[in-house]
């Protein structure tokens, strides 16, 4: 197993490599994420527009994208190079200090997180149900990496042993899905409000991963149990 310096020394590079763009480009995307911060989807943006908004001469849009869409894809891709790491960085030193702390950590990570970048975290949550399949499908696979590192990470450090990497993945993808959400939310909230979130936020991983637990002991009966038409 790789030891908790090692991975969050890996995170942190992670993280660092992941805000390495071009100037220009980082100049459009944060432009783009401005003005879809709203509820606007990226496909409604002009290219003259998103080059107002970044003060840059609209030619220099095709220098970094061929598209609206490329832009929008890698607006997501760029976030979440940075959340992934992090996260993971979280959750190593969480079960590297005490384990039942991880929950928490994660969630007060994630969700500060959000704040920070909150015009991304809107425009993703307008571009999951969005028009654009594109876009959809941007922010699903990036979601769909999140959960899959945090079941790797659940795996690694043999925080629920007793269930299968299957049952693994499924709880994770809810529990990522359910935090993406809340985001919204947390980033609307004032601060009692937002304290409420992260503890609901906490209890909801921890019952999922208990039922999760309790449904898998039952497994065997189940499959013995007589069917009645």
């Amino acid at each position: 197993m790789t030891s908790v310096p090692e991975a969050a020394a890996a995170a942190e590079h992670g993280a660092a490599a992941g805000q390495e763009l071009p100037a220009g480009k980082r100049k459009l995307i944060e432009a783009a994420l401005r003005l879809t911060a709203g509820g606007r989807s990226f496909t409604s943006l002009g290219l003259r527009e998103l080059a107002r908004e970044a003060g840059l001469n609209p030619n220099t849009f095709y220098r970094h994208f061929d598209t609206l869409d490329d832009l929008a894809r890698e607006a997501v891709e760029s976030v979440s190079r940075r959340l992934r790491p992090m996260l993971r960085r979280e959750r190593w030193l969480a079960a590297h200090d005490e384990p039942h702390s991880v929950p928490r950590r994660a969630c007060v990570a994630f969700f500060a997180f959000a704040l920070e970048n909150r015009e991304a975290f809107l425009s993703a949550l307008a571009e999951y149900h969005g028009t654009s399949r594109a876009l959809r499908e941007a922010v699903r696979a990036n979601l769909h990496e999140v959960s899959a590192e945090m079941a790797d990470d659940v795996v690694q450090l043999e925080l629920i042993p007793t269930l299968t990497r299957e049952t693994v993945d499924e709880v994770c993808t809810q529990i990522v899905l359910q935090l993406f959400h809340l985001s919204a939310d947390y980033i609307d909230a004032d601060d009692p409000r937002r304290d409420a979130l992260i503890a609901y936020a906490e209890r909801f991983i921890v019952r999922l991963f208990a039922g999760a637990v309790l449904m898998a002991q039952h497994e065997p009966e189940r499959a013995l149990a007589p069917i009645h038409v």
